[in-house]
């Protein structure tokens, strides 16, 4: 079985039918407003992080997994102060991997900043 570096993740082009790796953001990291064709889930492993998810923002913390839908609009809009996590697009046959930008203006992403957690 292989092991994947930190900073690598698994891809269809390296024979899996899944994708599947590690993301870590704090201040300033850049994140692109994007969608997949398969669904993905996240493990957030520390951290928290405010998401946008099906059209609404929502607040991710340690321990929580998130389902994100096939074709489901996403981004990371803030963290506090960081956020990592694991994960994996589920993969399914003719499915593209990688982030999709509804709008191209997406692909460029922008800064996430760092903000305190409110309760």
């Amino acid at each position: 079985m292989p092991l994947f570096e930190p900073g690598t993740w698994v891809d269809p082009k390296t024979g899996s039918p899944y994708a599947a790796g590690r993301f870590a953001l704090a201040d300033g990291a850049r994140f692109d407003r994007h969608l997949h064709t398969d669904d993905e889930l996240w493990l957030i492993r520390s951290g928290a992080a405010t998401i946008l998810l099906e059209g609404a923002e929502v607040v991710v913390r340690a321990g929580d997994i998130v389902l994100v839908p096939a074709g489901t609009v996403h981004d990371i809009l803030a963290v506090h102060p960081d956020v990592a996590g694991f994960f994996v697009e589920t993969g399914h046959q003719g499915g593209l991997s990688g982030h999709l930008h509804a709008e191209p203006s997406d692909a460029e992403g922008h800064p996430v900043p760092s903000r305190p957690l409110e309760d």
